[in-house]
């Protein structure tokens, strides 16, 4: 039970920390909140509390949740295993996420293009800011996860 409490600790403190740079590029002056918002666009002022605040906390909640799955395994496999099981659940889990916000966004918002040969411009450049997006949170989180189940498991002691 102990080393289910420290994972679970120790990934909602990982996921504040990956978590952390998504606050700070929506409210400053930087073209990341541009970008996100084309992944869906949620208006001129729910935009930066959906990117700057909801969808960390939702990152923060997956890690909790990935973690809390593999806790009760986590003595019994590998230290490799726990780290790629935990940053496997957690970058699917974003990008799945991530694509279906973009699916939502296109059937609320709508695609405006000029031309109609810009519609698969467009798509195409969301779906590579998609997958940007997830392959950097995709080495944040198994750069946590190294440290996340080192922290939390058990080293046999030495006889």
């Amino acid at each position: 039970m102990e080393s289910k409490n420290n994972i679970t600790k120790y990934s909602i403190i990982a996921g504040i920390l990956v978590c952390s740079f998504f606050p700070i590029l929506i409210f400053s002056e930087s073209f990341f909140a541009d970008l996100c918002n084309l992944i869906c666009d949620f208006g001129i002022s729910w935009s930066p509390i959906f990117w700057g605040i909801l969808f960390p906390v939702f990152i923060i909640f997956i890690f909790w949740k990935t973690a809390k799955k593999i806790s009760f395994s986590l003595n019994e496999i590998t230290y490799f295993k726990a780290c790629s099981q935990f940053s496997f659940g957690v970058s699917l889990k974003i990008t799945i996420a991530l694509f279906t916000i973009y699916i939502i966004g296109l059937f609320v918002n709508g695609i405006s293009v000029v031309l109609h040969s810009q519609l698969y411009h467009t798509i195409a450049f969301s779906i590579k800011l998609i997958l940007c997006l997830s392959f950097l949170l995709m080495i944040l989180t198994f750069i946590s996860s190294l440290i996340i189940i080192k922290a939390s498991q058990k080293t046999p002691p030495l006889n």
